[in-house]
């Protein structure tokens, strides 16, 4: 996870969080919204983007308890002079694969379920997934507005 921040932009990274949450507890949706709107507050990213944040990683998070059986899922934070990376990380037990970003399979609004990977794709610049193992991490970076976040 610390790796996936670094190789995206080693020389840049202002800030760095990190949280480790109980999987299979419904609470810790919550948990991380709370704890990525805190951190972004904390690090000036404006009200906006904080916004996107939360909203962005109680989805991802969501999706992981709902598809997986992890023990633990972790959420981490960095930011750039120019962006907020957040990456959901679970344990991969028992998961159906995710659609990837740009490609049939996203979910329509009409669906009851499933539509967390759409407010990710409105909301982030940019998301991704990487397994490592049988776990998966869903990434998204969302541009910082006026792109000079204090660290």
């Amino acid at each position: 996870m610390l790796y996936d921040a670094l190789a995206r932009s080693p020389t840049e990274l202002r800030a760095f969080g990190l949280l480790t949450l109980r999987g299979r507890d419904l609470t810790s949706a919550s948990a991380a919204r709370r704890y990525v709107r805190e951190t972004a507050r904390s690090w000036g990213v404006p009200a906006g983007t904080t916004d996107d944040l939360e909203t962005i990683t109680g989805e991802l998070v969501a999706n992981a308890l709902e598809h997986t059986d992890s023990h633990t899922i972790t959420v981490t934070c960095a930011l750039t002079s120019r962006m907020v990376t957040i990456s959901v990380t679970d344990e991969g037990k028992e998961y159906s694969p995710m659609p990837s970003p740009g490609t049939a399979g996203l979910p329509v609004l009409e669906q009851e379920h499933g539509r967390g990977l759409l407010i990710t794709d409105a909301l982030a610049d940019r998301w991704g997934t990487r397994r490592a193992g049988r776990g998966l991490t869903v990434w998204a970076d969302v541009v910082v507005a006026g792109a000079e976040a204090a660290g």
